[in-house]
């Protein structure tokens, strides 16, 4: 191209041009795994989903299957099946003694007869009057994993009053651990992890129907009990009741539970071959528990990585909706506990 005073305008025109298509893409080669990793973890389908797991997994740097658990104590609830199951018998395997709870004796009892290391404790999160005599009869805990959850089809109330899946996998966990620590059944620098959900992500918190509900439907009870459990992890981290603690909450992606094929199986049929394994599903939990790597108290993980619970700022609970519902746990346990 010979420039020349007639066809120097075209010719700026032609460079910029070039170079806006051409430094762009030639950025997007560099960075290829980055972007691509970008869009499908945007997606979501190919985040959540068991192909989500094997793309961050390349990440992955620490081997966990080496540590040596010796001497240490885990408390698991909903630990004799699923992720629960599974995380449990992992710890086991590393040396720690576990201690599962779960509702069904029979199925308690049959999940440590065949594995090292676990107890089984009969404990319905719903239950709170069953709490005390836990708590104050069980060991000192290293690692506590609060993963109990169910998703009943019709509304269940406890015997408060209170709504099945508030009462359990909410204010249960709650004051499971509120109690322990009374106890001073928690070793300082223990790491209590809350086992939430991806479901919560389109869930904007609803304080006033957590505690009162006029209107059951299943899925939306669900994610708004697991958006109340990160938004009060958050504020537990600012508390100096948790200060000697790590307290966290985290999300395993979709995985091929037996509790999500009873809950969801149109979903679950839909997706079960994409669907994590359990292992999959337990390993951030058990990362989170084992890592040397520093952790943000009150943070939300997925996939060994911290991430935002919110799609966007409009998700994130006011200050005026994390106040009542402190304020709405705290009126529940002076009352009940």
């Amino acid at each position: 191209l010979i420039v020349s005073p007639y066809n120097y305008a075209f010719y700026l025109v032609y460079i910029s041009s070039f170079w806006a298509i051409f430094f762009p893409f030639s950025m997007w080669l560099f960075n290829e795994d980055k972007y691509w990793n970008y869009i499908l973890d945007k997606s979501i389908l190919f985040s959540f989903d068991k192909s989500g797991y094997q793309r961050h997994k390349s990440k992955f740097n620490e081997d966990l299957s080496k540590k040596k658990l010796i001497d240490k104590v885990s408390l698991v609830t909903g630990g004799t099946s699923g992720i629960g199951g599974e995380l449990s018998k992992e710890l086991s395997r590393l040396g720690s003694k576990v201690c599962v709870t779960g509702r069904n004796k029979k199925k308690g009892n049959y999940f440590v007869k065949n594995n090292l290391n676990l107890s089984f404790r009969a404990l319905d999160m719903a239950n709170w009057m069953e709490l005390d005599d836990f708590c104050k009869n069980s060991e000192c805990y290293d690692y506590i994993v609060l993963n109990a959850g169910s998703m009943p089809e019709k509304l269940v109330l406890n015997d408060f009053n209170i709504e099945h899946q508030c009462a359990s996998q909410l204010l249960g966990h709650y004051f499971l651990i509120y109690l322990l620590g009374e106890y001073r059944k928690i070793n300082k620098n223990a790491r209590i992890i809350w086992v939430s959900s991806g479901g919560m992500y389109l869930k904007k918190l609803d304080v006033d129907s957590l505690f009162l509900k006029q209107e059951y439907e299943k899925v939306d009870t669900y994610a708004n009990v697991k958006r109340g459990q990160v938004t009060l992890v958050e504020e537990m981290s600012k508390q100096d009741r948790w200060n000697n603690y790590q307290v966290i909450s985290m999300h395993p992606g979709w995985v091929a539970t037996s509790g999500l094929k009873d809950s969801l199986p149109v979903f679950f049929s839909v997706m079960k071959n994409r669907l994590r394994g359990l292992a999959e599903g337990a390993d951030t939990i058990l990362w989170l528990l084992l890592t040397e790597e520093n952790l943000e108290s009150g943070g939300f993980y997925f996939d060994r990585k911290i991430v935002s619970p919110y799609l966007s700022s409009s998700y994130n609970p006011s200050r005026e909706q994390r106040r009542v519902l402190l304020e709405k746990i705290e009126i529940y346990r002076k009352e009940y506990l």
